[in-house]
Formats: structure tokens, C-alpha cells, sequence
């Protein structure tokens, strides 16, 4: 009589291991799946992250060919070549630096500008950057200028000189 229970639980310790084993393979599939969604997720941040900077460049483009700091166009956007991923940067000037150091007869000022970009890409993805710029231009008025030399040796500015003073992630709205 022994014989014949131990040939049953052969068969039961059998399809216990086999649903073991099925379990443990649509556990590593499930696995993989969520993996390949976190990645994919990834790559859409970085995507936003890249408009968000290209956006920053655009506003800074947009800097260098204005005439004037008051001039510049407050909002900057576009769409990314060959992506639905677009931009929107926000330029804001801040005011003017007048004591640069600089060569005598050219008085020169540096112009700040606070840009904010936002980055979108798809699923929703959103990426926020700033930049602070300062470019030099001719001073609006009347100045008193810094030397560059004797004094201290230091950098001499020219005029259309453009300076990246911070940049930062900013967190999400």
C-alpha cells in the first residue's frame, strides 16, 4: 500500500514544481515589461530635458541678433527637428552692470537677462531649466568706466560678448 501513495505525490510534487516554475517566468517577464516602461519613461525626460536647453539657446540666439536689451522678444518657443517635442523659454531683462572692466573710450555696459526654458516631450514629460546671461553693449548713458590695466590684470570686456553666468534644473510646476 505504501507504493501506491508514494507514485501519486510524484505526480502532485511534479505540477507543484512546474506552477512554481510558470509563476516564476511571468513574475520575470512582468519584471522586464515594467523595466522597458522605465526606460522609456527615461528617454522621454531626457528628450524634455534637450528642449528645455535648446530652448535656452534659441533665447540666447535671440539675445546676440536683437539691437537693443530692450528689444528682445520676451518669449522664445519652437518645436525640435524631427520630434514632437517642443519649447517655450521666457527671456526677462534684468538691468544693466555698469562697472565692467574695460578699455578707455568705449563705454560699455552689461545688459542681464534671466531665461527661463520648459521642455515637452511626450507622455507628458516636462523638463524646466534657467540661465542667467549677461551680454555687453554700449552703456545707455553716462558712465564712469573700470579700467582693465594698471590697476589689476584683469579680463577686458568688448562689446557683443556674451557671458553664461548660472544655469539650473528648476523642479516641475
Amino acid at each position: 500500500m505504501r507504493r501506491r501513495r508514494s507514485r501519486g505525490s510524484a505526480l502532485t510534487t511534479g505540477l507543484i514544481i512546474l506552477t512554481l516554475v510558470t509563476l516564476l517566468g511571468l513574475a520575470g517577464a512582468s519584471s522586464a515589461h515594467v523595466e522597458r516602461l522605465v526606460a522609456q519613461n527615461e528617454a522621454f525626460r531626457e528628450n524634455a530635458a534637450s528642449a528645455a536647453s535648446a530652448g535656452i539657446e534659441m533665447a540666447i540666439s535671440e539675445i546676440l541678433t536683437s539691437s537693443d536689451p530692450a528689444t528682445v522678444k520676451p518669449v522664445v518657443s519652437g518645436r525640435m527637428p524631427d520630434a514632437d517635442d517642443i519649447f517655450e523659454a521666457t527671456l526677462q531683462f534684468a538691468g544693466y552692470e555698469t562697472t565692467l572692466p574695460q578699455s578707455p573710450g568705449a563705454p560699455l555696459s552689461g545688459a542681464h537677462f534671466d531665461i527661463v526654458s520648459t521642455g515637452k516631450s511626450t507622455r507628458n514629460a516636462v523638463d524646466r531649466q534657467r540661465a542667467r546671461v549677461m551680454w555687453v553693449v554700449a552703456a545707455p548713458g553716462e558712465i564712469t568706466p573700470a579700467d582693465c590695466e594698471p590697476v589689476l590684470p584683469r579680463h577686458c570686456f568688448q562689446r557683443g560678448e556674451l557671458l553664461r553666468l548660472s544655469w539650473q534644473r528648476l523642479p516641475g510646476e
